[in-house]
């Protein structure tokens, strides 16, 4: 039998069909893959800029976070030259670059006499693609005293909890009146009182007259003192009967006006009693504004015939304790209050030991000293 011709025909027609429709299939395959390697690209980019944005945001937060942590480092409640005090805090506006141009913009509300203010930090920033971007924080920046914070690193007493008498300064002495408005008020005499910052502890007014009432301290004068104050204690039965304390070996302090001191019997602050066997002393020490004292205080008042020894508790070396805070004299620049400035009065050959601190001769009071007039003033 013959073969079917058609249908030889039609299998010699297959192989050039075939090579027709694998070309087609290529180019159809082609252009799936141009897609597909489209949809990277633009994913890859996306994921570039995804972490570009990202590394801009952690930049822009840490420049967030540094802003409010410079705000929180303040030294100072007022304005002190050389330093950055809580007064001085003021929002602005500044710049920083890395790979893109952030602006830092700083928002604080409140006064500068409230208690803690907040902070607002805002960091802007525009990325390759020309989109805004912006990271805020917002925190409280509280008015502690530094001092405070400084206090921390001194043991407390017997392990109790260390407290600021009527939350004031400890400079203060604690009869002074709080008269509201960050102040309190301490009647050295019927025709003299002196007015405190409770921050600091310094002295900022003046008033020549007895204060009763907050109202009255308009009418007092503007004062820049620091107080040198301190007990006096002895060993013999009784004190020299005029003694006092004489500040003629001070200087540097503002000599315009008058160095005031009060000097008696040492009072419980919870009776109101004397205490037996000591007496205190408080001195107003006035001073330009910024400025420092020096010089060394002595005790004045003990008689000629008899010989005395004047020894000054002065405090072992401490970390954040200036040899002025630890009695040591002469006073050298002074520039804050001084408590605790305690002395000693005996009869006796050589200074005590009082509560297992050894005390240093501050003045020989004795016939054999031929300085003794110059060291022992009599008033």
């Amino acid at each position: 039998m013959l073969p079917n011709l058609r249908a030889l025909r039609a299998v010699r027609r297959r192989p050039g069909g075939q090579r027709g429709f694998t070309l087609l299939e290529a180019m159809v395959a082609m252009v799936v893959a141009a897609f597909g390697l489209m949809g990277l690209v633009g994913m890859q980019m996306t994921l570039s800029r995804g972490a570009d944005v990202a590394k801009q945001r952690g930049e822009a937060t840490r420049l967030a976070q540094e802003r409010i942590e410079a705000m929180r480092a303040f030294t100072a409640i007022d304005a002190t030259e050389g330093q950055l005090s809580w007064s001085e805090l003021a929002g602005d506006t500044d710049e920083a670059t890395t790979n893109v141009n952030f602006t830092r913009t700083v928002t604080l509300e409140g006064e500068l006499t409230d208690p803690m203010r907040f902070a607002q930090v805002s960091v802007d920033w525009t990325d390759r693609a020309d989109e805004q971007h912006s990271v805020v924080l917002r925190s409280v920046v509280s008015r502690t005293d530094p001092a405070d914070v400084g206090a921390l690193g001194f043991p407390l007493p017997q392990n109790t909890t260390l407290k600021r008498p009527k939350n004031r300064s400890l400079n203060i002495p604690i009869p002074a009146t709080d008269m509201g408005n960050g102040k309190s008020v301490y009647q050295l005499a019927n025709n003299l009182a002196v007015v405190f910052s409770n921050d600091t502890g310094y002295v900022v007014q003046k008033c020549e007259f007895q204060v009763t009432m907050a109202s009255q301290l308009d009418q007092c004068e503007s004062y820049d003192a620091y107080i040198l104050a301190g007990y006096v204690s002895k060993t013999m039965s009784s004190f020299p009967a005029s003694l006092g304390v004489n500040t003629q070996s001070l200087s540097g302090y503002d000599s315009a006006r008058e160095i005031d001191c009060s000097f008696g019997d040492a009072v419980d602050q919870n009776s109101g009693r004397a205490i037996a066997g000591y007496k205190y002393y408080l001195c107003i020490i006035p001073v330009v504004t910024d400025g420092t004292w020096s010089g060394t205080l002595r005790l004045s008042g003990m008689a000629a015939g008899t010989d005395y020894l004047v020894c000054r508790m002065q405090f072992p070396t401490a970390a954040g304790l200036s040899d002025n805070a630890r009695n040591v004299q002469p006073y050298d620049q002074v520039d804050d209050s001084l408590d605790n400035q305690n002395y000693v009065i005996t009869t006796a050959s050589r200074c005590p030991t009082v509560s297992s601190l050894a005390t240093t001769l501050h003045q020989s009071c004795r016939t054999s000293n031929s300085l003794r007039a110059a060291d022992c003033p009599a008033s």
